[in-house]
């Protein structure tokens, strides 16, 4: 009844819709064209320095085995991931998990195991309790909805001082993420000794790959983890 009522709008086009972005708008979203990294999923147009590596990745440390992401940043989809991290968009979340739906059925090496956890990346205390929730935790919880998975919070992020990494370089955003993320301390009375081995990391955004790196590295030291992938919505920069 409150459906006929009100009937939802999307977001981009004002049309109504079912979900906060209609169907349409989901599909003409610019996707990342083919090929891609191997290894990080950037944009090579064929031409790779090592047999799975680009350019952007060779010479960092290989802690997940690949990352994915469906989208270029252009001023649409930048519009979304605004609003729904900073503007409390919550309403996006469902949307924008049929795109990393999109995404994991187009990565043969996700459909290979039906056996995947999800693992959000997290956010400080202090974001959380401004923001009021996770935008990363808000996809993997609909994702695994979607796909019939589990989420374990299984990260922390640490307060290192600095607010974002948008305005760090390279090399600075490496540093501070390698500071920031760690294992979440198992609780007083758990006797857990393993964990699941086969993670998929989920965040909005993939930039430089610092965050997905510290926390692949952070994870792979948890006993029984053999493999961690990385699945975002957007890559910024290509």
């Amino acid at each position: 009844m409150l459906s006929w009522l009100y009937p939802g709008t999307c977001e981009l086009c004002g049309e109504e819709a079912e979900m906060t972005i209609c169907p349409e708008c989901l599909r003409n979203l610019p996707r990342i064209p083919a090929p891609v990294c191997l290894h990080c999923g950037a944009p090579t147009a064929g031409q790779q320095t090592e047999p799975d590596r680009c350019g952007e990745c060779t010479g960092q440390p290989r802690s997940f085995v690949l990352a994915r992401q469906l989208l270029r940043q252009t001023e649409e989809t930048m519009r979304l991931i605004y609003a729904f991290k900073y503007h409390g968009a919550l309403h996006l979340a469902r949307p924008l998990a049929y795109l990393l739906q999109e995404l994991w059925e187009k990565t043969p090496h996700l459909l290979s195991r039906n056996d995947w956890v999800l693992v959000p990346v997290p956010v400080t205390h202090a974001r959380l309790h401004t923001r009021g929730y996770n935008q990363a935790g808000e996809l993997a919880q609909q994702l695994a909805r979607l796909r019939g998975l589990r989420v374990e919070n299984l990260l922390i992020r640490r307060d290192t001082g600095v607010l974002s990494q948008t305005r760090l370089t390279a090399h600075a955003r490496r540093l501070n993420a390698m500071r920031a993320y760690r294992l979440k301390p198992p609780g007083l009375f758990s006797r857990r000794r393993t964990y699941p081995p086969y993670l998929v990391l989920v965040d909005d955004v993939f930039t430089t790959g610092a965050t997905a790196r510290a926390c692949a590295t952070q994870l792979k030291k948890l006993p029984g983890v053999k493999a961690v992938v990385v699945i975002s919505l957007v890559r910024i920069g290509s």
